[in-house]
Formats: structure tokens, sequence, C-alpha cells
């Protein structure tokens, strides 16, 4: 399964305020299938009976199909609050003010199938019995049911309406667009934030901080800005004409250009010094390329002058299950970067690391938060676990859970928690979080006790209190007392950055950092 969209969430770096960005949508995901269930249209009894197998089939604990049906069903007394269903024996019956309406034979408690069909005749039942509900449309009983059946399961299992799994699909596939990004300032103006490059709007001359007026002839000022990006959106290869204005022209200026297939840039890269310094904002269908490709022009273009890598992954949420596989790899020459368990069989996965690393005996600094989840801790915690990475920051927020996402047949989506992430220790992170070897999370103190420590060092060894230096690898990984005395932390220090920087400039500090560690943990 698995966007650049005409609007992301970041801001050039240039102190703009108070504008108004689109949402970027990502978690962890794999691809997930919608069932067959031999129809050619979008009938209710269809999208129930795929999305009631689904849960059923592929949730990752086991599920009674005829308690989740029921528990949605349920849901329909929002809408009319004298509406009731209920199991009586081996019967459903529904009831509009006390008034009994229907009755059927209940299936078998693991035919999700037949509760799905079942589940069709009762809203449709429903629709008749009460006027309320009648007056419902299809989306709005399926968000109300499918609500329903999820809401007693974690808090990642959803479902998705059509036009919000649209938004999503394009975040993490891609779809038809220019290449830019854009923001809306208080007086409603669109303007251009960043020109993304090799894009149709970079071949065509758009510019940061142009302002664009009208899309196609509609006038795109004052508009909702979710509105505009869907007319800057459409079909590969559809053309779009944009009028913008500019400082530096004297009237406004059309251009014409041809929408291709756009992937939301994840990867931001800088040089300092020495070393490269990367920034993931997430993981998405390009974010694995697109990592290769600035390790691969660095060391090309640096060649011997290339110390060191700097992995930020602070503030990153997620993504696509691969990805953040393919984006460890690079810097693995071999073991093992993940393995998910679950209950469906297919959910049972091993990913192991080949033999093409594209970082080789590059030292490694990786930074995290607590708003580094998903597959962004399956990047950090298989390079701490191969001793591959120095691991720096706060403990990381703890979602070591896969979902697997069903596409539906009226276009929306179920996402289903469907696997636990085992890291390559055979730990779970699920709850826990990474504790980073050199904590800068709790304080400030902290912090800058961390950097005096480091600036301090003789150049052959750490000496830092425990309370600075965590076990990298071997037991424990996760301690409520380590947890605990590196809490979480919703900032991006630049305590984090300038410690990665100090490490990765003393091979000694570093080699203790990611291989003696756990030796210096047992002995204490």
């Amino acid at each position: 399964m698995n966007g650049t969209t005409p609007a992301t969430t970041r801001d050039r770096p240039t102190g703009r305020r108070n504008l108004r960005r689109a949402p970027v949508l990502v978690a962890l995901f794999v691809a997930g299938c919608a069932t067959h269930v031999g129809f050619d249209e979008s009938s209710p009894r269809q999208v129930l009976a795929v999305g009631i197998e689904n849960i059923a089939e592929r949730y990752i604990d086991p599920v009674d199909a005829g308690a989740i049906t029921l528990a949605g069903l349920s849901r329909l007394s929002a809408f009319d609050e004298t509406f009731a269903v209920r199991r009586v024996d081996g019967t459903v019956q529904i009831a509009v003010a006390g008034i009994a309406r229907a009755e059927h034979s209940a299936p078998a408690g693991d035919d999700p199938y037949g509760w799905a069909w079942l589940a069709a005749d009762l809203v449709d039942e429903a629709r008749r019995s009460s006027p309320a509900i009648g007056r419902l449309s299809n989306d709005s009983v399926y968000k109300a049911v499918f609500e329903g059946t999820l809401a007693g399961f974690d808090r990642y299992s959803r479902y998705t309406t059509p036009e919000a799994a649209r938004r999503n699909r394009a975040a993490r596939d891609g779809f038809g667009g220019l290449g830019i990004s854009i923001a809306q300032n208080d007086d409603g103006v669109i303007v251009v934030t960043q020109v993304h490059r090799d894009a149709p709007a970079a071949r065509a001359g758009f510019k940061v901080d142009d302002r664009i007026t009208h899309v196609d002839g509609t006038p795109v000022t004052g508009m909702a800005l979710a509105d505009a990006v869907g007319l800057l959106r459409g079909e590969l290869g559809d053309p779009v004409t944009v009028r913008i204005e500019r400082d530096a022209a004297a009237r406004p200026i059309e251009v014409t250009v041809r929408r291709a297939h756009i992937v939301l840039p994840t990867v931001a890269a800088r040089r300092h010094g020495g070393l490269l310094e990367i920034k993931l904002s997430g993981f998405n269908h390009g974010t694995a390329r697109a990592l290769r490709r600035e390790l691969d022009r660095a060391r090309r273009e640096m060649g011997n002058a290339l110390k060191g890598i700097i992995l930020d992954l602070r503030g990153n949420p997620g993504g696509l299950l691969d990805q953040a596989v393919a984006a460890a790899d690079l810097f693995l020459p071999q073991g093992r970067i993940l393995s998910t368990r679950g209950r469906h069989t297919e959910s049972n996965q091993i990913f192991d690391a080949q033999p093409d690393e594209h970082a080789r005996n590059l030292p490694l600094a990786v930074l995290i938060n607590g708003r580094s989840a998903s597959a962004a801790e399956i990047v950090a915690v298989a390079l701490r676990d191969s001793r591959r990475a120095v691991v720096i920051g706060s403990t990381s927020f703890g979602k070591g859970t896969v979902q697997t996402i069903a596409r539906l047949p009226n276009g929306g989506e179920m996402t289903l928690t469907w696997a636990r992430m085992m890291a390559p220790s055979g730990h779970t992170l699920d709850h826990q979080g990474i504790v980073p070897a050199l904590c800068t999370g709790g304080s400030a103190r902290r912090a800058a006790a961390l950097l005096g420590a480091l600036a301090a060092t003789d150049g052959t060894a750490m000496k830092l209190p425990q309370e600075l230096l965590r076990p990298q690898a071997g037991a424990p990984h996760y301690t409520r007392e380590g947890h605990d005395a590196c809490p979480p932390s919703s900032s991006e220090s630049p305590a984090d950055i300038e410690a990665a920087r100090i490490v990765l400039g003393n091979r000694a500090v570093y080699a203790q950092a990611v291989s003696e560690i756990p030796a210096i943990a047992a002995r204490r």
C-alpha cells in the first residue's frame, strides 16, 4: 500500500507566523486488503460485510463477531433514543419506542459474514421503523456502526470516512500535484512556503513567498485551505493554470503546469562540519529512497571529510512499516531489524538487514524524544540493539504495534491493530518506549550537565554518572526506573544535537557509547 501535498505542516525557517497549514497524517501501517464478497457496487450490505469480516479476521486479539456487531448497531440509538437492539436467547431483536419491529435468528458467534448480512438487514429495518435513522446517509450509518464495533478496541483501531481516507492515502502513497507546500495567512491569502526539488512547480519557476490568487480561474483567497489543496491536486498529467502574485513582478503571472506524481518530502539534510545531519519527519512511500539519495550524495561530495551522521527522529510519529525497515537497513550490514507477532498468519514476519550498508564505518547518533513513535522507534531500536548507533534525547513514545489498513467498498478505510513489534533483543516497545543512552530529557539542568561532562572528557573514555548514561544494549532494555529517570519530552532541545556532535567527534567516546555501556552496566 502504500504526498508533496499542496500544503504541509512544515514552515520555512523564516519566523513566519499565523499560517494555517493542511495536515500531514501518518502512523505505522502495512498493506491490508478489502475482502471481496461478490458485489459490483458499494451497497450497505457489502460495506458492512467487508468491515466486520476484516475486524473479526485481522484484529490482534480474538473477536466475537456477534458482540461487536450488536455494539455497532446499538450506536444508532444516538440518532433515535427509542431505538434498541438486543440478543435474546438465539435471536436478535430490534425495537423502536418499545415496540418490537424485527426478530432474526442469530448467526454463530464465529460467523462474521453471517453477522454482517444480519447487520445490513437490521439497518434496513431500523431505517424503515425510525424516521430519524431513515434520514441518515449511508456514510453516517457506516461511521456510527463501525465506531461502535471498534469502541472496545485499542486506540489505534478506527474507521476512516472516504474523504479522510483519501487524504491519508495521499500522504502515504502520493498524488497528482505540483510539488509545492502552501499555507494561508490571517488575510486568507494562499502563500507558497516551499517549492520541492525536481517537481513540476520548480521547473515552472514557482518561488517561495509567491501568493496564489486563482486556480483554473477560481479565486482562492479566503477559501478554506483544504479546498485550495483540492483544486491544486488532480489526475496525473492533467494541466492546471495557477495565477500568482510576486513582489518582484509588476503584474500577476499565470503558469500552466501538468500534475505529476508527488510524494510528501519527509527527509531534510544539512551539513555541519564533517557531519551529515538528517531530519526524518515521517515514513511514507518515498522516505527510504530519499534517505538513500542523501547518504549517497554526502559520501560522493564530502568523501573522507564525512565523519559521522546524526539521524534526527524527534517528533517523528511513524509511517509505513516497509519504509522503516528499509531506512534501518541502510545503516546495517546484517542482523535482525524487527519481527512482528499477531493472530493473523500474515502478521507474523521477520525482517533482516541485507548486506548493502550505505553508511559503512561512519559513526551514527540517533535522536529521539517523547513524540518519536512507531516506525521511528523501529529504526532507533534496530540501530541500538545492533550497537550501530548511540541513542540520545528522551524516552520515546512507546507505540509498539502495527496496523493494517483494509480499504472498504465505499472508499473508507478500516485501520486495525494486527501485530506487536518485537525489537531485535526480543523485547516489545508497546507502552515502554526506548530509553536513550545519553539522556537530555527531564530538565535543562540535566542537559547542561550532560554537555558539560561530554565536553570535559579526556578523549579516551566517558566518566558519566548513571543518571546521564543508561544501558545502550543488553538486558535490561527497559525498566520503570530508567523510564522515570529519563521521562518522555516533546521538546527538540539544541542540547540533543550538541551532544551528538561531541560524541561523533571523538571515536573513543563513541565506541564506548555503543559497545562498552552493557559491560559497564553489568559491573554495577
